[in-house]
């Protein structure tokens, strides 16, 4: 299989995947979530949701190099058995797909309550599962590529306009800076922000394919570093700007600061569209890579030689998922549910595969 060929993925691309599948839906419903729970100390729940997955990525990048020619699918099956490995690779390539379907589905509520207001859901659902498709078909040097260059697009844009909104700051809604309530809320938003990192987790099966392994520290932590540098100023402008209470009220906090936020030198009027046309290249990015994983997970587990064979099949389960919720509401009950979910599979996953490899003294490159 062409995921498991050596030197297909630069460490720069390695790190484009990471930050592109993190810089998707997160970014339009973080400040309004995270501060209904932390108030003005928000963004202090964002950086310790973000160092919590920059253990949980470092721990998962050091099981990956003991089995330097296998990916997570594969290595899963021999620390455990045939059963329990492929049915927590199914678990999580499943996941991966409910979680493509939850990021369409957010972007386009977003895109119907904005720009598209006569177009009907279920087109703009469509027409972004066909691009994720059109990706999904590619090798991985061909998806690693897209993640290098499609990379500028997306967090350059955003910065920018993050930098032009920290001169809009009212310094008092900031404070107090720990939101004055008490270790616990901060924790709590702190889980909630998970959310926001989920997709980390696919870079076991991307580690076989990188062209230097000994580099994948590195690289993966400027891969997730990035977006969570994003995250943190994203809270504190849109706090800065708008006050807890306001956020509460607004739907799309980010694009409201989009919105409110003067461009010098730029004369056009409805700004928030050229934005929302760089946030279409952050959901393609984010979706199109867990949808990859999610396919090629499913290929490695059933022994099918061509990933491309389950591109077609697999999409009207995200289909599915992308349409099921009835509401916004039901959205981010979706969401509530994912992180609980995730936090769960990935961690206990993790306990167990250590486990096992220590239990068992198996070295990366001896055979069962």
């Amino acid at each position: 299989m062409a995921m498991k060929e050596h030197g297909k993925l630069t460490e720069r691309q390695f790190a484009g995947i990471i930050a592109n599948t993190l810089l998707g839906a997160g970014t339009l419903l973080l400040p309004r979530d995270i501060t209904a729970v932390a108030g003005t100390g928000a963004w202090l729940s964002v950086l310790i949701g973000g160092l919590i997955s920059i253990i949980l990525l470092l721990l998962i990048i050091n099981l990956g190099l003991r089995f330097p020619e296998e990916t997570v699918m594969e290595y899963g099956e021999r620390l455990t058995n045939k059963w329990i490995g492929g049915l927590l690779g199914i678990i999580f390539s499943t996941y991966w797909l409910f979680i493509t379907g939850l990021i369409i589905r957010i972007f386009s509520l977003l895109l119907v309550s904005s720009v598209l207001f006569r177009t009907p859901l279920e087109v703009i659902v469509i027409a972004m599962l066909l691009t994720v498709l059109y990706l999904s078909r590619s090798d991985l040097q061909i998806v690693g590529r897209v993640n290098e260059i499609y990379f500028v697009f997306v967090i350059v844009p955003i910065m920018y306009a993050l930098f032009l909104g920290l001169r809009e700051i009212n310094v008092l809604r900031i404070l107090p800076l720990t939101g004055g309530q008490g270790i616990m809320p901060i924790l709590k938003g702190g889980a909630r922000s998970f959310f926001s990192f989920l997709g980390f987790e696919i870079v076991g099966l991307f580690l076989p394919s990188l062209t230097t392994q000994k580099l994948a520290y590195n690289y993966g932590l400027k891969g997730i570093i990035t977006p969570l540098i994003a995250y943190v100023i994203t809270m504190i402008v849109s706090i800065g700007v708008f006050g807890v209470e306001e956020l509460q009220t607004l739907v799309w906090p980010t694009l409201e600061l989009i919105m409110v936020t003067p461009f010098p030198g730029l004369l056009l009027e409805r700004l928030e569209s050229v934005f929302i046309a760089f946030w279409v290249v952050a959901i393609f990015t984010s979706a199109g890579n867990l949808y990859y994983a999610s396919v090629v997970g499913f290929s490695q587990i059933f022994k099918i030689k061509d990933h491309k064979t389950l591109t077609i099949p697999l999409l009207p389960v995200v289909y599915l998922a992308a349409v099921f919720p009835e509401n916004l509401y039901d959205v981010f009950r979706y969401v509530e549910i994912s992180i609980k979910f995730a936090a769960s599979l990935l961690i206990s996953t993790l306990v167990l595969y250590y486990g096992a490899y220590f239990i068992k003294g198996r070295r990366g490159d001896e055979r069962s």
